[in-house]
């Protein structure tokens, strides 16, 4: 029997996941919010999705508009909006009942945390990152880089190795489970890697529109230094709740199955990075969403464990008086995420791995 999946994001992670699932035989039902229409009317329009690079060829996914109809589709749920836009989503959910279905966010920063507290939904999976590395123009997909494997893990504790199963059939790539979703949200390197190359690369941005290449031209030396120095942070953090947790350079390489043992050489020769062009200005999910929904949350964590986390706090004020935004305020903080009220012993009862207890 063909495995069916809903997914809750038409957007270029989205259509990706939907062409490589077909590829693999797995109906696919993809929604698309309608605040956000302009990738499913080319598909629509179209009849059809080009994709090229990573995934090669062309297929007819099936596009809804209707939460109805993802709902009654399949019971496996998987959210590919940015974290940005989760909440929204959140809110379209709350009016069906889904105490049999389970939710894969991708990636998750924690959105399991601020569902788990407005409603009940049978289990709730988060991802470190997305499976791609991707782009779309004109209803054409570009995959630049296809992950072999990627960190997953879920906010109830106790799974049965058959329903491990079931999640690892969905998926065309290698699984890690984790020990928890902290885990798993400390290993979204993009917090690590895209705030700093945008602030430190802010003026060649806003200058040149984004004509450049992020990785290859932007990660410098001084630039990986900064990097390292929040990497610093966020292994820290891991290593209060028990996590081993590898260093940036080494995730990249477990992700795309590389050897890189230097960041400014992954920027100038690892394919998946070294072609990514800049955004043409700062107004972009690399400072929108890795900031509040990254930073802001491992620098709570942090503060409340005890850690030094003024590498962290750094690049957060210094994004706030670039945009003018609170992201203190409007991120993921400790309130936000229902821990705010608990200890330090507590937070970390509740999450560490039992040898670290």
């Amino acid at each position: 029997m063909h495995l069916k999946v809903s997914i809750v994001g038409a957007g270029p992670a989205g259509f990706a996941l939907a062409a490589d699932l077909e590829s693999c035989g797995t109906r696919v039902l993809i929604y698309s919010h309608p605040t956000h229409l302009r990738h499913a009317n080319y598909v629509v329009d179209k009849g059809f999705l080009r994709a090229s690079g990573a995934i090669e060829g062309s297929t007819n996914p099936r596009v809804t508009f209707d939460m109805s109809e993802v709902i009654e589709f399949s019971k496996i749920i998987i959210l590919t909006v940015p974290s940005t836009g989760q909440e929204t989503i959140l809110r379209e959910l709350k009016r069906f009942t889904l105490r049999q279905h389970t939710v894969i966010a991708i990636p998750g920063n924690l959105f399991s945390l601020i569902t788990d507290a407005e409603m009940e939904i049978e289990c709730i999976l988060e991802t470190n990152l997305s499976p791609y590395s991707c782009r779309m123009n004109g209803g054409e997909l570009a995959v630049l880089g296809k992950k072999s494997l990627f960190f997953i893990a879920a906010l109830q504790k106790e799974l049965s190795p058959v329903f491990n199963e079931k999640i690892r059939r969905i998926f065309p790539m290698e699984l890690k489970w984790c020990s928890n979703v902290i885990e798993v949200c400390l290993s979204n390197i993009n917090g690590v890697f895209h705030p700093l190359m945008m602030l430190m690369n802010a003026g060649r941005i806003e200058s040149t529109a984004g004509d450049f290449l992020l990785y290859r031209d932007g990660l410098t030396r001084s630039v990986a230094n900064a990097i390292l120095a929040v990497d610093r942070v966020r292994i820290k953090i891991g290593e209060a709740f028990g996590f081993r947790l590898d260093s940036v350079i080494e995730v990249s390489n477990k992700c795309y199955g590389q050897n890189f043992t230097d960041l400014v050489d992954l920027a100038q020769n690892s394919e998946p990075h070294n072609k990514l062009k800049a955004p043409s200005d700062i107004e972009n999910r690399n400072i929108s969403e890795d900031v509040p929904d990254l930073l802001v949350c491992w620098h709570g964590l942090a503060e409340k464990l005890g850690i030094d986390a003024s590498p962290l706090k750094a690049v957060i004020v210094l994004a706030e008086m670039a945009t003018g935004i609170d992201y203190m305020k409007t991120g993921r903080n400790l309130r936000k995420l229902h821990l705010e009220d608990i200890s330090r012993s507590e937070l970390i009862q509740r999450f560490s791995v039992p040898h670290a207890r």
